[in-house]
């Protein structure tokens, strides 16, 4: 595949939904065979937020490159009050099919990572029906928008639970599995929000920057077992956490256009909100073997944004 193949079909991901998905490959076999080596060939993988955008793209990229993938999504759109639904179960059945259509293996799990025990039962699930486990990616997580003395406690806790210790019980449901594996790898989705201040998201940036100590405390407990924690921090992404009108009156506007130009003047390229498949080929990396010593890092994918910053 030349570069204007590979530039074509990430177009059609972007755009096209799971019927893209299955359009842009050449067949199930030829999706996997595509990869370098199928590098995660044999690999069992776990993501969180599943359903869609992020977890759906991440699904994706690990399976083309030859995992299988166990699909976690709170799969119930009015869970939590935010201004915009969560993912549904429908939605995380797309993702599963389109893991499948890749000629991987799938599964579809209904949790909230707010759950702890749940979670040590999904990760129990996940070794039992695929015989292992190998790659976690935590990526579940929502937002809102309010200063920090007229937030009420619940939504400052809601956001707090999702994003920094849903991450924690993903984190510690599957470190056993993969400790005694002596090997496999962590990734963690933070956001550039972890990285600098803004207002009316101090509980959001609260728990981003919290994963990124996650990421680093982690690493240190688990890195002499042979496993990996490495985190991704993302600006703003063509996702249904970020395309709602709050969003768009965050940044001062009314529209997904008003949204866009404000990114503009945040990333140094000449973009504005970049693709879920960005990150997720992030993530894939990540979880590779071209990445075996990175570990305890935090990789930005920003556009250029994080000349902004010092850290």
């Amino acid at each position: 595949m030349d570069d204007g193949d590979k530039v074509r079909r990430r177009t059609l991901l972007a755009g096209a939904g799971v019927a893209g998905l299955v359009a842009a490959g050449t067949g199930a076999a030829g999706a996997v065979q595509g990869q370098p080596g199928g590098e995660l060939r044999g690999q069992v993988a776990l993501v969180t937020g599943a359903a869609r955008g992020i977890g759906r793209a991440t699904c994706v990229a690990l399976a083309r490159a030859g995992a299988d993938v166990v699909a976690l999504d709170i799969a119930s759109p009015k869970a939590i009050t935010l201004d915009y639904p969560l993912g549904s179960a429908e939605e995380l059945d797309e993702t599963v099919r389109a893991v499948r259509s890749l000629g991987r293996r799938a599964v579809a799990v209904k949790a909230d990572v707010r759950d702890a025990g749940r979670m040590q039962d999904v990760a129990r699930q996940a070794v039992r029906e695929f015989g292992r486990l190998d790659i976690a990616v935590a990526n579940a997580g929502i937002t809102t928008y309010a200063p920090l003395d007229a937030m009420s406690p619940r939504q400052f806790a809601d956001v707090i639970d999702v994003n920094l210790i849903g991450v924690a019980n993903t984190m510690r449901a599957v470190i056993p599995h993969l400790v005694a594996r002596k090997s496999g790898s962590i990734i963690v989705v933070s956001s550039s929000e972890g990285r600098h201040g803004a207002p009316r998201l101090a509980h959001y940036q609260a728990a981003k920057w919290g994963v990124i100590g996650l990421v680093k405390g982690v690493a240190t407990e688990v890195g002499p077992a042979g496993v990996r924690v490495s985190g991704v921090a993302p600006t703003g992404v063509r996702t249904p956490m970020v395309l709602n009108d709050a969003t768009y009156e965050w940044v001062g506007g009314t529209t997904v256009e008003d949204l866009e130009r404000a990114l503009r003047g945040y990333n140094t390229q000449p973009v504005g909100l970049i693709e879920p498949e960005d990150v997720a080929d992030a993530i894939a990396f990540l979880a590779s073997p071209r990445a075996r010593y990175v570990s305890g890092t935090v990789l930005d994918v920003t556009a250029g944004a994080s000349t902004r910053w010092n850290s």
